[in-house]
């Protein structure tokens, strides 16, 4: 009899809740198009992640986008564009501005 083992998948997204509240202790306004695009592709989006270089998005940049510019504007792939606004983009801005309430 044969066994088959199936591989597991790797989740990216694990490390990354470490990686966001490690990232998040530097204020995001002060991240580089360098430190957003490594952000990204730690965080399981390494294509994704030279569109964001390509556009020069930096941590201002990336406070002010809205729905639209990920999914239009960066030329991604929908999926992906998706996954990148809802479970990136907004946790980002929504943790910033909650510190940095009054």
């Amino acid at each position: 009899m044969i066994s088959i083992q199936k591989k597991k998948k790797k989740k990216p997204q694990l490390g990354v809740k470490k990686s966001v509240k490690k990232e998040m202790s530097q204020n995001l306004l002060q991240w580089t198009v360098a430190d957003v695009a490594s952000y990204f592709s730690a965080a399981g989006f390494p294509e994704q992640a030279v569109a964001f270089r390509a556009q020069e998005i930096d941590g201002k940049s990336l406070l002010l986008m809205q729905r639209s510019d990920v999914l239009t504007g960066l030329s991604i792939r929908l999926g992906p564009a998706l996954k990148i606004y809802e479970r990136h983009v907004k946790v980002l801005q929504r943790t910033h501005f909650l510190e940095y309430e009054d």
